[in-house]
């Protein structure tokens, strides 16, 4: 690697322009690596081309899915790791031992020798090559891993590892905020594409010719009776079987589904994306929103066909003239749009049916081959979670009607804080505007942060703290790996010498834990977003537009969303990528 010195300040006042050269495939790049003709990304060929590695790998793994152990023991050899541990889900610790054991057999074992370089001289010569020889321990991380949330770089490193290798979720957490280096496996599954596709053909095809019996419809030869627009997602381990999908749809578009009876059924496929998630990819804290009011026929262009879209609509519209664009007749054709998904469980999906409540739901399990339409309760859910929000503001005193659009926490930072010097500051130290009149009477709420891998973030637990404390409400930090209902009934009571207890908490951890498990709780026990909701900082009618509970699910009801948002970039401050919260180091808010 060429270095360069920084100039003096006499002889160039001015900094030069930095020029990044980035190497061309099969250039010439004279290197002292045995790896010279491979970039950093490439696996050299005593990795790629080992016959026995992939003999191993053929016969004792699974052959639809992609542990990507080739790349695996490249970054080991690559970043000369000697001390590796592995993190599985639940579903994939069964094969955590096999793939220990071959990347201990093949890491290290195989690689090319050094090259001996002869010094010209005494003066200019090196020490021997430190590679190492083989990984000297693997360690299997046992604890829970519910998704990449969970990645536990911390206690990789307590146990003196220097690389942890994370399988089965996306890259949640940040690469640059681990305190070891972690390499992130999907694992993506190859499945059955095409009888997915089938599924979906027969089921709207079956449903059209059913729909025309009751009507006494006949067939029409003009075109194609309906056209169901899907929006397709999934899980990240099939993310690649997801593209595929919408593309087989996108292909059948000019050859209309048809049946013997003569109906005939037009689809047009999407794959909606989260940002920074993969296309199609949905956590179940976090899925692809207003899809329902999603122009389908701008999201069917490119990106260049968008661009040019638009430049003909400013000509139209600058000449006067009238912008058609070929629609034709096929506006008059009815249109249904669905979500369809592909995974073996119900709770990624339950995501987009909460951010689209308004949209029919088809899940594709891939292992029992069977398609179902999935339903939830949206307004029960609201209601629920409305119910906990107002026995917080009861149970606080806040009497002021909630603000469908107040301010936000104040988005200035002082200078960062340690724990010591933030979260556990001494109350003395603390601004005397946010306390109340009487200290007697303050009621106290718990933050917990969640401890499970990289689950809570220390940054949103700041904001909470301080948004808590500029309304005169004292807190109590509590650290977590897993939220049991009995252990905070034991927190929540009220202490022997007089003090109140907790009278509610918010849990900085997962906001599925609150949607679906917070009405089990002897006290509330809310998200981020619903604590914010709780004290109006949010402009959001989402938990608001029922005043009483009814019995059908009415547009009215689902017209506003419940934001999941966690992980999204155009989330609020209550998410992990809001400003600051990226850093998710804890901050000073000024309270």
């Amino acid at each position: 690697m060429t270095t360069e010195a920084e100039p003096s300040a006499s002889s160039a006042p001015k900094a030069a322009p930095r020029i990044i050269r980035r190497k061309k495939k099969g250039g010439s790049t004279t290197t002292s690596s045995s790896s010279a003709s491979t970039s950093g990304n490439d696996i050299p060929p005593h990795i790629q081309n080992n016959t026995q590695l992939h003999h191993i790998i053929s016969t004792t793994l699974p052959k639809d899915y992609d542990f990507e152990i080739l790349k695996t023991i490249w970054r080991i050899e690559n970043s000369n790791a000697q001390h590796v541990a592995l993190q599985f889900p639940e579903g994939l610790t069964m094969y955590a031992s096999t793939i220990g054991d071959i990347l201990v057999k093949f890491a290290y074992r195989f690689q090319p020798a050094a090259p001996s370089l002869q010094p010209s001289s005494e003066e200019n010569k090196e020490p021997p090559s430190t590679r190492p020889k083989a990984i000297q321990s693997l360690s299997i991380l046992g604890d829970v891993t519910y998704g990449a949330c969970c990645i536990d770089d911390l206690s990789a490193r307590a146990l003196g590892c220097d690389l942890l290798v994370h399988y089965g979720h996306s890259c949640l957490v940040p690469l640059t905020c681990t305190v070891i280096p972690c390499l992130y496996v999907f694992v993506e599954i190859r499945v059955d594409v095409q009888h997915m596709v089938d599924c979906v053909h027969m089921t709207f095809l079956q449903e059209e010719k059913d729909r025309r019996q009751n009507t006494s419809q006949e067939g029409s030869d003009d075109g194609p009776a309906r056209i169901i627009e899907a929006c397709v997602m999934g899980t990240v381990q099939f993310r690649s079987a997801v593209i595929e999908a919408a593309q087989r749809l996108n292909s059948d578009a000019d050859s209309s589904t048809s049946s013997s009876e003569g109906d005939e059924i037009k689809f047009q496929a999407i794959v909606p994306q989260a940002k920074p998630l993969s296309p199609g990819e949905t956590l179940g804290c976090t899925a692809p929103s207003g899809l329902a009011q999603l122009d389908f026929q701008d999201a069917l262009l490119s990106p260049r066909e968008r661009r040019e879209r638009k430049k003909q609509a400013a000509a139209a519209a600058a000449t006067g003239a009238v912008d058609n664009f070929p629609a034709g007749s096929i506006d008059s054709i009815p249109r249904e749009r669905v979500m369809l998904f592909l995974a073996d469980g119900r709770f990624h999906l339950e995501a987009a049916m909460i951010s689209n409540p308004t949209l029919r739901a088809l899940r594709y399990d891939p292992y029992s081959k069977t398609l179902t339409e999935e339903r939830y309760e949206t307004v029960k859910m609201k209601r629920l979670r409305r119910e906990a929000i107002m026995a917080v503001r009861k149970s606080l005193g806040i009497s002021d009607p909630l603000k469908r659009g107040g301010g936000s926490v104040a988005s200035s930072v002082q200078d960062g804080d340690d724990i010591a010097n933030s979260v556990l500051q001494p109350q003395q130290q603390r601004s005397s505007s946010s306390r109340p009149p009487s200290s007697a009477n303050r009621k106290t709420m718990g933050i917990i942060l969640g401890t499970l891998g990289r689950q809570g973030n220390p940054a949103i637990l700041s904001r909470l703290r301080s948004l808590l404390h500029s309304r005169g409400i004292q807190t109590i930090i509590v650290l977590l790996s897993e939220i049991f209902p009995k252990k905070l009934e034991m927190l929540s009571k009220p202490t022997s010498s007089g003090g109140s207890g907790v009278c509610a908490w918010v849990q900085v951890a997962c906001p599925r834990l609150s949607i679906d498990w917070g009405h089990y709780f002897c006290v509330p026990v809310l998200s981020p977003f619903e604590l914010y909701v709780a004290f109006g900082e949010v402009e959001n009618a989402a938990l608001w537009v029922a005043e009483e509970e009814k019995t059908d699910e009415t547009v009215d009801d689902l017209t506003d969303q419940y934001p999941m948002d966690f992980y999204t970039k155009s989330g609020g401050p209550w998410t992990n990528y809001y400003d600051s919260n990226t850093k998710r180091k804890v901050l000073s808010y000024g309270v």
